[in-house]
């Protein structure tokens, strides 16, 4: 198996593509750290997917350290780390709050980032670890942006450019970090209408998670293809 042996957190395992991911990763043999934001969600989480429970609330500096502190006593080496967690605000110029983009920016960008750099010693002793960040086409630019969904898009710009510079802070370590749109997926976020399955976007995080030594970092991904910023 691909990450037989191997040690990976998921944050945001309580619904939406976590749980996907988790079990993406599971089957490849991971022992799998269940991230929620709340402990008896966090709990659920690891005994449906054969996890183990890690909580805490991502839109603040606290539940950060609280998720951090946990995942070292319980990983002391990382390899693979899913940023997942992520709300939607929407509103356009008009009427978007300054709330709705705070929030956005709390827990879509200042979570990776705190969590990233709180859990750099255990990345730093897998050696070879690798980062994934659950992005969104959102906030490419190559393609324009369409109006509406400032809050999301900020956030999801945003946390672009933390992967691009994370990947190169972080290549002299081995540490890989890719970012990867999932697609519209049919899951509390993306409504009963969306058109992917969270098992096929979790398929991606898998392959950035066991991409061997090496390979490509700093890039932005969909369905297993490499896409524009």
């Amino acid at each position: 198996m691909l990450l037989d042996g191997q040690t990976a957190l998921v944050t945001g395992t309580g619904r939406g593509l976590g749980p996907a991911i988790a079990r993406a990763l599971r089957s490849e043999g991971a022992r799998v750290l269940c991230h929620a934001r709340a402990e008896a969600d966090a709990r659920r989480a690891a005994q449906e997917l054969d996890g183990e429970p890690v909580w805490g609330d991502l839109a603040g500096a606290e539940g950060i350290a609280a998720a951090a502190e946990q995942t070292l006593a319980l990983a002391p080496a990382l390899d693979v780390l899913v940023h997942n967690a992520g709300i939607l605000r929407r509103g356009g110029v008009a009427d978007a709050r300054r709330a709705d983009i705070e929030d956005c920016i709390a827990v879509n960008v200042l979570a990776p980032f705190g969590l990233t750099q709180a859990l750099l010693p255990a990345l730093r002793r897998a050696r070879h670890a690798r980062i994934v960040v659950v992005s969104s086409t959102m906030g490419q630019f190559t393609n324009g942006m369409s109006g509406g969904s400032l809050p999301y898009r900020l956030s999801k710009a945003a946390v672009n450019a933390f992967t691009l510079t994370a990947a190169a802070d972080l290549g002299p370590d081995g540490i890989l970090v890719n970012a990867m749109h999932p697609g519209w997926a049919r899951t509390d976020m993306g409504g009963r209408a969306a058109t992917v399955e969270p098992d096929d976007a979790a398929k991606t995080a898998l392959q950035l998670a066991t991409i061997d030594a090496g390979g490509p970092t700093g890039r932005f991904w969909r369905d297993g293809v490499e896409i524009p910023w």
